[in-house]
């Protein structure tokens, strides 16, 4: 691990020698799977409103009653900085023949949204990935996201608990230094007018770098509940912070802190950070040098070294360089949401809607 047929170009970070705390694993995708889809589908509402989760899961059910559903996906929900409310669901596919089967109801759904009548904010953001820009880090007992799907398998992995690990456990690492074709700066606009508006953002670069990082509570006792509640949480949520209100210098594009919820919306001992990136340079940056995520890791790595086998709470992660395949849409929401602030926004009519790839 990683595995690649290609002739190794970067040398691996990891130290000689190196053995970590305490054994994680990594989830691998059967040869025949291409490229891995991922989706987020959002509903917001602002300030107010009343009807949580339940209208979003409602539409969930009609949505995934379409041929080519999702093979996973999840639901969660957050408030953001402007004080509205946003339910989420991350979906995964395999291929692109399941996806774009599911699309055709989907599109037809979606384009007879009027975003000048609808009472919330609904948006869609998907892409797809090669298997070999992908890479996870989980515990075996805690799999989430795409280590979750029924097309991956579960591997112990000896790339973690050093710095650079991320970049290793990336197969394309060998050959591929994750740079874009054109180095930019973010632009980050959040002035838009776009509430009862459908916008595509477009002027998308490539090598966007997708980040889902997750925690678990559930199974923590008294006193490593009280650690995590004490120790480490503030430090990440200190981080989340500064990352939201710094995205010129940070590179980061959008971050949603989110708490996961059950199938009936109610709320599960489970979180996680999504956050997208101007570049995977972006975040390893952030993540190398920065007291805010130095703060995190070390505490992190202290309760890891302290219980070992016996650490209650379980973390996972799954990061994503993209290519130029990458298309976001948004109705009536604010100007905050997603990419909207950071790309070139193309407000559409109802007949100029189009099938997204």
């Amino acid at each position: 691990m990683p595995q690649t047929t290609m002739p190794r170009t970067f040398p691996m970070k990891k130290p000689d020698g190196h053995k970590a705390v305490i054994q994680r694993y990594s989830s691998r995708v059967d040869a025949s799977v291409d490229s891995i889809r991922m989706t987020i589908l959002g509903y917001q509402e602002a300030p107010g409103a009343t009807t949580g989760p339940e209208g979003f899961l409602a539409h969930l059910d009609d949505l995934f009653s379409h041929a080519g559903h999702p093979l996973h996906h999840d639901i969660a929900s957050f408030v953001d900085d402007q004080g509205f409310t946003n339910t989420i669901a991350v979906c995964y596919w395999q291929d692109e023949a399941g996806y774009a089967a599911w699309r055709q109801g989907f599109d037809q759904w979606w384009h007879d949204q009027d975003p000048t009548t609808l009472p919330v904010g609904l948006w869609i953001e998907t892409f797809s990935v090669a298997p070999a820009y992908r890479e996870t880090n989980a515990f075996q007992e805690y799999i989430r996201g795409l280590s979750a799907c029924p097309m991956s398998k579960i591997e112990p992995m000896s790339e973690s608990g050093y710095w650079g690990a991320a970049r290793d456990r990336f197969e394309a690492s060998a050959f591929d230094d994750f740079r874009p074709d054109v180095a930019q700066d973010l632009r980050f606009d959040s002035e838009r007018e776009t509430l009862g508006k459908r916008i595509v953002v477009s002027d998308i670069p490539n090598r966007l770098c997708v980040i889902r990082s997750g925690v678990t509570w559930a199974n923590c006792g008294d006193e490593q509940l009280s650690s995590y509640e004490k120790n480490l949480k503030p430090k990440l949520d200190a981080g989340m912070a500064y990352l939201r209100a710094n995205p010129k210098e940070t590179g980061c594009c959008s971050l949603r802190q989110v708490t996961c919820l059950d199938s009936d919306g109610s709320d599960q001992k489970e979180a996680y950070s999504l956050g997208i990136f101007l570049t995977y340079g972006h975040l390893e940056k952030w993540a190398h040098d920065h007291p805010t995520h130095l703060a995190i890791y070390t505490r992190a790595l202290a309760e890891r070294k302290k219980y070992q086998e016996n650490l209650e709470l379980l973390t996972y992660h799954e990061i994503y360089v993209l290519d130029d395949d990458v298309s976001c849409e948004y109705l009536n929401c604010h100007p905050r949401t997603g990419l909207l602030p950071c790309f070139t926004n193309e407000v559409k009519s109802r007949s100029e809607n189009s099938p997204l790839p």
